[in-house]
């Protein structure tokens, strides 16, 4: 038995017809859906585009700004921004072709854009190398002469182009999407109407609940098209919320894009995730609405009552913000870190779902569940590179299960607090960077206003809107406010100057200049002038100026010239060299015609002058060089140099050096002469002096062979005689005649002509005297003589002296046959002026007859005592006994150097006696 299908529908077909429109509405409702996805993709897509771009544009300005910066200023920390900068403006311009790649008319402008980019980065780098070889100046100099403003110029209308056609290309986009969506409502609501026609159309009788149908189809085809819209604009903001979060965070660190990593698990006491939580300088702060609005929205979006944003390190759990936090909380915003559910979220990088705390709280919570908590629902805060800082929870006072989207909302909401946390630490970072800013344009205002140059600022008409101190001081006036307006053209002696400085601006950038500059009471005084073009804050060209008065420098510069060219006059008159090595360097500068006249350049080397030494005087000359110190720091020294022509010549060099303060040798400075003439005089002088040394030894020898002869024919004669008082005559002549020949044997002897050494000639004529009497064996001699060098004038007839005063001791001071001591004595006067020489002569004899003046005596030898000392000019005095004591006292001749001799020298004391 075969089934058969029902003829008829369980309802009229116009409601089967009402329910297909229906179904196509709902069809249409999800395909506008989809449109609205695929919408908010491509505004995503071109809000991604359109950073990227921004971020561009920041690149290139800040790559221009910090080579002007340090240019303009020469500080370094100007260029580490832009070598960021420049490293990252080609991977963004490689992220933008690939975002575009789709768009020919983007890549044709991202190709030129990176052509403009290669050039702009080529001049910079050119710039920083002249900078780094020639200096500022040279690279101000080719900023001003590039083409850097047309450069930046192009780049900015090619990233203006750009950002206007995705601009463009996302109108097109929300315009189809507008029209899509009013043809699909439009749809929707003809097929509305349609179905309810219809269903009106299928009976009367069922008219009021068709109506009240259709009324609810309507309600929900609205519904389901806010909730599309809704959830559109969720996941948009959701989208949004994440990438600028990733943006701000990136700018926070160190700029470079990485993808977000998922929050990581990591130990609570983890010294990167410490350190991320130190840079926020969110803990142990007070409260802010910033972040309380967070907590109000996230406990009344999800009717919690109880919501925090807890901040976790390796001890405590900070709240933050709180939203319905209890009393005993409130006052210290903070829980041991053990006793908090937040930890767990903290330490495994996700979120914590507690349905019911009291009954089943986190497996490896230690503690007694907290009383109030009935449920728990926490998210990570967790930076782009996912180190979690904390937890966004939302906690319920009794059992509650949470939803996909409790958590979903809390997330989203989480995000936020994320961009207000990086805001936040963005601000704080501008702060202190305007703070350090603030503080450094407040250091170099006034280093400017007490520096001790001139500083002014010139406007575009050519006068003065800002003078220093300096500035007004050196144009005789006495507030910088008397010098605004002043024109610059005014403050030059000569207009022609004020041209130039003007041309050379407009033509270099910068001008450096010395110039004769006019003081306010009409005085002239001269001046370095050094200028460059700047822009003040509204743009406008100005001329930065400094000066410095260098009038000093210019009379010591005068007088260090005048002075230089005296000693090279003086050089040239005296036909002397000046030279000056430098000991780092080796270089030698010379100056006089000496050295031309010697084969030498005034510019060359050590080593040069070296090799032209003789090779005899090349050890002596290192030498003397090698011994040249602090304590020793010149030399005098003569050495033999080889002229172009090959002889020699005898140059003096007299040198000095200088030390550093650790004993190192910086420069030597000398004088050299040619003293090749001096050198052939002084040998021909010794020649001569040889021969006549020589002639003058045979002179006093042929002299003392005469006396000699003399004395011997006396002797002779006097051993003829039978008279023994002419005996006694000739023998005192005899004496007398031995004493002067024994001066001339003295001379001829030594090596010395021009003075006797009268110490050991006392000795040898004591001794001579004493034998000549036989007195040897019962007279002893005590001699103190100091070695005093006598010329011959003064020791001959001092030695006559000295002949008769022994000659009258031997014969009268002791009876015959007794014995006695004779005591001769020789030294230089103690601090006399002038020089004086003291001889004493003392025996212990019987003494002198009482009333007996020696100088009344009518004997021949105190007759020749008395002549002899005046022609010395000495003084003879006779002391008290007991014995005989004679002090001949008598100047010396000349400077006196034979008594300083003696002085110098101890007296030789000794005692000669003779055995009787």
């Amino acid at each position: 038995m075969t089934s058969r299908l029902p003829t008829r529908l369980p309802f009229p077909p116009a409601i089967a017809v009402a329910l297909a429109l229906l179904l196509v509405v709902a069809g249409g409702a999800l395909w506008l859906q989809a449109v609205a996805n695929d919408a908010v993709r491509s505004r995503a897509h071109t809000l991604r585009v359109r950073l990227e771009l921004a971020e561009l544009r920041n690149d290139v300005l800040e790559v221009s700004r910090a080579v002007r910066g340090y240019v303009a200023s020469a500080r370094d920390d100007w260029l580490e921004p832009g070598r960021e900068a420049q490293r990252r403006a080609p991977e963004r311009l490689q992220r933008l072709r690939t975002l575009t790649a789709d768009n020919p008319a983007q890549q044709q402008r991202l190709e030129a854009f990176g052509q403009h980019l290669q050039v702009l980065g080529a001049l910079e780098e050119a710039v920083l190398q002249d900078a780094a070889r020639h200096g500022l100046e040279a690279a101000r100099r080719r900023i001003a002469a590039s083409d850097a403003p047309a450069q930046l110029a192009a780049m900015r209308t090619l990233l203006d182009a750009l950002d206007a056609e995705e601009l463009r290309l996302q109108t097109l986009r929300d315009a189809a999407v507008q029209h899509t969506t009013n043809l699909t409502v439009a749809g929707t609501a003809l097929g509305s109407l349609l179905s309810l026609a219809l269903v009106a159309w299928a009976g009367r009788g069922q008219q009021r609940s068709l109506r009240r149908l259709g009324d609810t189809v309507q309600a929900l085809v609205q519904a389901q098209d806010s909730l599309g819209q809704a959830n559109a604009r969720l996941k948009a903001q959701a989208a949004h919320a994440t990438e600028l979060n990733q943006a701000l965070w990136r700018t926070i660190d160190d700029g470079v894009a990485r993808p977000a990593a998922p929050p990581r698990p990591m130990a609570l006491d983890a010294a990167e995730r410490l350190e991320a939580l130190r840079r926020t300088q969110l803990m142990d702060t007070p409260p802010e609405e910033e972040f309380d609005r967070f907590t109000r929205l996230a406990a009344l979006s999800l009717h919690a009552p109880l919501c925090l944003i807890s901040l976790v390190d390796e001890r405590r759990q900070f709240f933050k913000s709180a939203f319905g936090l209890p009393q005993e909380l409130a006052a210290t915003r903070e829980l041991p870190v053990g006793e908090s559910f937040c930890q767990f979220v903290v330490r495994d990088g996700a979120a914590l779902v507690v349905e019911d705390a009291q009954r089943a709280p986190p497996p490896r919570y230690e503690y007694p569940p907290p009383a109030g908590v009935g449920a728990y629902l926490g998210v990570p805060l967790a930076t782009p590179d996912g180190l979690v800082l904390g937890s966004f929870c939302v906690v319920d006072d009794k059992p509650r299960p949470w939803s996909e989207a409790d958590c979903a909302t809390l997330e989203r909401i989480a995000q936020s607090v994320l961009a207000a946390i990086a805001v936040r630490m963005q601000l704080r970072a501008l702060e202190h960077r305007v703070a350090e800013r603030t503080a450094e344009v407040q250091l170099l205002t006034g280093a400017i206003r007490n520096s001790l140059n001139g500083v002014a600022i010139v406007d575009a008409h050519g006068r003065l809107s800002y003078a220093n101190d300096a500035f007004a001081h050196q144009f005789g006036h006495g507030q910088p406010q008397a010098l605004q307006g002043v024109a610059l053209a005014e403050l030059c002696a000569e207009r022609a100057v004020a041209e130039r400085i003007v041309a050379e601006l407009h033509a270099w950038g910068s001008c450096r200049i010395e110039l004769t500059a006019r003081r306010r009471d009409g005085g002239n005084f001269e001046a370095l002038l050094d200028a460059h073009l700047a822009h003040d804050e509204g743009g406008h060209e100005v001329v930065v100026a400094t000066t410095i008065d260098i009038t000093e420098r210019k009379r010591a510069e005068q007088a260090l010239r005048l002075g230089e060219e005296r000693l090279r006059l003086a050089l040239e008159a005296a036909h002397m060299g000046a030279y000056e090595h430098d000991a780092a360097t080796g270089e030698v500068r010379r100056t006089g015609s000496l050295y031309a006249a010697l084969g030498l350049a005034l510019q060359g080397r050590d080593e040069e002058f070296t090799e032209r030494v003789h090779p005899d005087d090349r050890a002596l000359l290192a030498a003397r060089i090698g011994t040249l110190g602090p304590a020793q720091p010149g030399y005098a020294l003569e050495y033999r140099l080889r002229r172009p022509d090959g002889s020699w010549a005898w140059v003096a060099d007299h040198a000095q050096a200088s030390f550093s303060s650790g004993g190192g040798l910086l420069r030597r400075i000398g004088i050299n002469m040619d003293v090749t003439a001096r050198r052939q005089a002084d040998a021909a002088l010794q020649a001569a002096l040889a021969e006549k040394e020589v002639l003058l030894q045979e002179v006093h020898h042929r002299v003392k062979n005469n006396l000699q002869v003399v004395s011997s024919l006396l002797q002779l004669q006097r051993r003829q005689l039978g008279d023994p008082a002419l005996q006694a005559v000739f023998m005192e002549t005899e004496q007398r005649v031995r004493a002067m020949a024994l001066v001339h044997q003295r001379l001829y002897q030594q090596s010395t002509l021009s003075a006797l050494n009268f110490g050991d000639y006392l000795r040898s004529l004591a001794d001579q005297l004493v034998r000549a009497h036989g007195a040897e064996q019962r007279v002893r001699i005590e001699l103190a003589l100091q070695p005093v060098r006598l010329p011959v004038d003064v020791a001959v007839p001092l030695g006559l002296i000295v002949t008769e005063l022994i000659t009258n001791a031997l014969k009268y001071a002791w009876a015959p046959g007794a014995a006695g001591v004779l005591d001769l004595r020789l030294r230089a006067a103690d601090d006399a002026v002038p020089a004086r020489l003291v001889l004493e002569v003392r025996d212990n004899g019987i003494g002198l007859p009482p009333g007996l003046d020696p100088a009344q005596g009518s004997g021949l030898g105190m007759r020749l005592v008395t002549l002899l000392s005046a022609q010395l000019d000495a003084s003879v005095d006779v002391g008290e006994g007991p014995g005989t004591w004679w002090r001949v006292v008598v100047p010396l001749p000349g400077d006196g150097a034979g008594a300083q001799e003696a002085q110098e020298a101890p007296a030789a004391r000794t005692a000669a006696a003779v055995p009787g």
